[in-house]
């Protein structure tokens, strides 16, 4: 007898812990969402960098539209691969995501890994677009990239070009601008590569416009291309010459953007867009994004924008990097 209302408890318990969490499902999927704790974003890179800098003026952005905290996990290796990989595992319940650029993409592209970066990252919104610019020493004997072309074709096999990641944007807007012309080399320093740019040691180098800011202010560096579809409007740069100018269909730069796990409830999502278009509008990210030299090109894009915009890099880089798979 005993033994039959303990399992009639636990049985009348279970049913209604099941009707009360079923309820609160519910609840969150009829009405608007409620955040009710923090939010986390994983960044595949290390601190410091523009990847989680963007981050973390974002998520203080953010934080102040959601009204909960937002925090910014770094777990970085495997260029962005393995944080993409433990961002992926994290439940599906709308308070992880994921941010991540193109670079990850070009990797699965060129066969450097084989995860599949594609089918994994969902686009959510995409925060800012970046750009890349070639320069070179003001000892170098080219002044413009057309020289440049010249003096590689004189001279095949010579020129280097320094970049931060083989498999990523930099050594792709190389390769793509000069047709493989001009071999990418690696650094791991992005204050050697300059330094080797300057000296001599490396003939050009592939990086943004904030970074060398100082050397071409100086007169140590000179800027032969903005990869970019239209001219600079930054001091200093606005009588470089664009892609579009010199006819190159090469436009790669760092597009940082936030992406969701599969499964994550729709509200949420609604909710986290609505919340990262304000954050981006605010006059707190807009002013770090100008001081950044990132207000070049269009950086908002909302859910369906950027899913097109991912969808269309990923077809441009396998058109060009695709047969290295």
């Amino acid at each position: 007898m005993l033994k039959k209302k303990i399992l009639a408890l636990l049985s009348t318990t279970l049913l209604l812990g099941a009707c009360g969490g079923g309820t609160a499902e519910v609840a969150q999927e009829d009405g608007p969402w409620k955040w009710e704790r923090k939010v986390e974003i994983i960044c595949p890179w290390g601190t410091g960098g523009g990847a989680d800098t963007t981050t973390r003026t974002f998520a203080t952005a953010l934080e102040k539209e959601l009204g909960v905290p937002v925090v910014v996990n770094n777990r970085a290796g495997a260029g962005g691969i393995s944080g993409i990989q433990f961002g992926a595992k994290q439940p599906a319940d709308g308070y992880t995501y994921i941010m991540a650029t193109p670079s990850p993409l070009l990797a699965q592209i060129s066969g450097a890994t084989a995860y599949d970066v594609y089918g994994t990252l969902n686009p959510l919104v995409q925060m800012v677009h970046d750009v890349n610019i070639f320069v070179t020493s003001a000892k170098s004997p080219y002044n413009n990239f057309q020289e440049l072309m010249e003096y590689v074709n004189n001279n095949p096999g010579k020129i280097k070009a320094g970049v931060m990641t083989i498999t990523g944007l930099d050594a792709a807007c190389i390769l793509g601008a000069t047709k493989g012309k001009i071999e990418p080399v690696a650094y791991t320093e992005g204050s050697q590569l300059n330094a080797d740019v300057i000296g001599g040691h490396v003939d050009i180098a592939c990086v943004g416009p904030a970074e060398v800011a100082a050397m071409v202010a100086s007169g140590d560096m000179k800027v032969l291309l903005s990869l970019t579809e239209n001219k600079l409007t930054l001091p200093g740069y606005e009588n470089v010459p664009s892609a579009k100018d010199l006819g190159l269909n090469t436009y790669f730069g760092p597009a940082r953007g936030i992406f969701y796990i599969k499964g994550t409830p729709e509200k949420a999502l609604e909710s986290f867009e609505n919340a990262a278009q304000k954050a981006i509008a605010s006059d707190f990210f807009q002013n770090w994004a100008k001081q950044e030299g990132l207000n070049q090109r269009t950086g908002w894009l909302n859910r369906e924008d950027f899913k097109n915009q991912w969808e269309a890099d990923y077809n441009s880089l396998n058109q060009l990097f695709g047969n290295k798979q």
